[in-house]
């Protein structure tokens, strides 16, 4: 009997002892997530959530955020649909508890997202998309720059550099379209001869748009396109068509994507943006660099725009020690001054600022900084 109680009485202990340890350890750090919305079933999606992945992976590389939690990205498919998207938005608030969605890239997509934030108080970084009415809200914060941005400096280069005398404009049937057909409207007058507009992911033969484009005997086609796997095809059935005016493509089209889909048909065309692989800092070096490890190819714009968006996000979540307080979070946001791989960033009126425009052309299959 007196030996069977040592037993019990020690196995006691131990498991005393075992428990005491286990209360004493340090509990392992909660992540903080954030919620992602992109429609990943298509190139520009899954660009958009890469970055993304990419900017959270150095972050926690880098120690995280609220003393030392890891962000945790919660990922959902947009399908560029704005019903799928609202209801997504909505499952990310209520039920997956996150404060912060980043992502977006259309407009009714984006606008549909922003109702959501602003009916369930979450802070909402628009990654890709141009619309306008995204800022209206105090905790919306967009990091494309506007349609009339991209025109004002896009249009002084083709007026300074390559003063076109008659020009074709195709562009996506919708909002975005339409606001660049009236843009180069107003920049060239009577130089725009034919304007043509294509159902975004829907329409697949181009065919007799390029015929109306070709008897217009333009000597510059400026082109616009979300979807790169459309932007190639376009650019293809141009050729094919014997079109041979130059393409202007408008800002944050020309990616490694376009390329890879159109071929030699990408020859020649020449854009403006905000940020290239090129650019020489620190932190586009470590983003490219990471990038390429992780997926193999050259990082394009949608990409940088995801990593972008999560990146600063990162940043001002350190610097405001909440992702509760969105009210805090947004304000310290706009009064911030931050680190990204085009440079340094500002919010004015929650839109991404920075002095950074560089010229791209694709030239031997790739793309390059032009003069």
């Amino acid at each position: 009997m007196r030996s069977f109680l040592s037993c019990a009485a020690r196995l006691w202990l131990a498991s005393c002892a075992l428990a005491g340890l286990l209360a004493a350890a340090p509990a392992a750090a909660q992540d903080v997530k954030i919620g992602v919305l992109y429609p990943i079933k298509t190139m520009l999606g899954q660009q958009g959530r890469n970055g993304a992945e990419v900017a959270a992976e150095m972050i926690n590389a880098s120690g995280g955020v609220l003393n030392g939690r890891p962000l945790k990205l919660v990922v959902y498919d947009d399908n560029y649909q704005p019903a799928d998207a609202v209801a997504a938005a909505r499952k990310l608030l209520s039920e997956d508890k996150v404060p912060v969605i980043v992502g977006a890239i259309n407009t009714a997509v984006s606008l549909g997202v922003t109702q959501v934030a602003q009916q369930g108080g979450a802070l909402f970084l628009a990654a890709v998309t141009k619309a306008p009415q995204v800022t209206e809200y105090d905790r919306a914060f967009r990091f494309n720059p506007l349609v009339a941005t991209d025109g004002e400096v896009f249009n002084q280069y083709l007026k300074d550099k390559v003063k076109p005398q008659r020009m074709a404009v195709v562009v996506e049937n919708g909002d975005y379209g339409r606001s660049i057909i009236a843009s180069m409207k107003g920049a060239f007058g009577n130089a725009v001869v034919a304007t043509e507009l294509y159902e975004i992911l829907k329409q697949t033969d181009f065919s007799a748009l390029a015929s109306r484009v070709k008897s217009a005997n333009p000597d510059v086609v400026c082109m616009a396109f979300s979807a790169p796997e459309q932007g190639g095809s376009l650019l293809r059935t141009l050729a094919e068509a014997g079109v041979n005016a130059r393409r202007c493509i408008l800002p944050g089209s020309v990616t490694p994507s376009l390329l890879q889909v159109a071929g030699p048909a990408a020859e020649g065309a020449f854009t403006m943006d905000i940020w290239a692989p090129t650019m020489a800092n620190e932190t586009n070096r470590k983003f490219v660099a990471a990038y390429q490890a992780k997926y193999k190819v050259v990082p394009s714009k949608v990409d940088f725009l995801g990593f972008e968006s999560m990146w600063v996000l990162g940043q001002a979540i350190r610097a405001a020690g909440t992702t509760t307080d969105t009210a805090k979070l947004a304000a310290t946001l706009r009064q911030g001054t931050w680190d990204s791989p085009r440079g340094t960033l500002r919010f004015p009126a929650n839109q991404a600022t920075s002095e950074k425009w560089v010229v791209l052309e694709v030239k031997d299959g790739k793309i390059v900084v032009g003069d």
